[in-house]
């Protein structure tokens, strides 16, 4: 049950939290395209910039729902 419950953490905690690093679900699907392109490509292409900015809003966004996930399961099991 503590399980099943921190997976409904982390994906409430992702879900709300999906405003504040992406505009729309366009914005969304470009980071993960950033994210799956190898950096010296990006680099070559003249979008590096926007490629590390990207690829650090997806990675922020997962590690808080991760944490928050984490965080109520070990309330949960304490």
């Amino acid at each position: 049950m503590e399980v099943f419950l921190s997976l409904m953490a982390t994906l409430v905690v992702l879900r709300y939290s999906f405003g504040f690093f992406f505009q729309n679900l366009d914005d969304f699907t470009e980071c993960v395209r950033f994210w799956f392109t190898p950096e010296i490509i990006s680099i070559f292409r003249g979008e590096w910039e926007r490629d590390w900015w990207a690829e650090l809003r997806i990675f922020f966004w997962l590690l808080l729902g991760i944490a928050s996930g984490y965080g109520a399961h070990l309330f949960l099991t304490s």
